[in-house]
């Protein structure tokens, strides 16, 4: 990320390599993202109800979604809607490239499979790593 501009007054750091546990914490709860700098997809992350999880259940785990993600490079929120205006509008200037653009894409289409098996790995590796630490022998 380039540093020599304001993008307010946390400092940025690259979603790539970073955990939530390191941007969120007791006095921390809510925090801003950009995915895309050029399209500005913003989002708000609040954490508003943490309680302990149960022994037996992996975490992270997968509890509910809904909607499809808007394609790449669209042009944020109001590229996103005014690409399925003109898909939907045959009178539309835009309406053949929007049509061929989106293809088949279905806003309100949600797979959950790539979801459910993401997080599924990483409960695997989180509980991989609990299991070695709860076996080292304590002095």
């Amino acid at each position: 990320l380039p540093m020599d501009e304001d993008w307010g007054t946390e400092p940025r750091k690259d979603a790539a390599k970073v955990r939530l546990c390191e941007v969120l914490g007791p006095g921390k709860t809510i925090i801003d993202y950009t995915y895309d700098f050029g399209d500005s997809w913003e989002h708000r992350i609040v954490v508003s109800n943490i309680r302990p999880g149960a022994p037996a259940v992996r975490y992270p785990r997968y509890l509910a979604g809904e909607r499809n993600g808007p394609p790449e490079d669209c042009g944020g929120v109001p590229g996103f809607y005014d690409l399925l205006d003109a898909r939907a509008d045959p009178k539309h200037p835009n309406h053949a490239d929007a049509t061929a653009w989106l293809d088949d894409y279905n806003p309100d289409t949600f797979e959950d499979l790539p979801i459910r098996f993401a997080l599924g790995r990483m409960a695997a590796r989180r509980n991989s790593a609990a299991a070695r630490i709860n076996k080292i022998p304590k002095a």
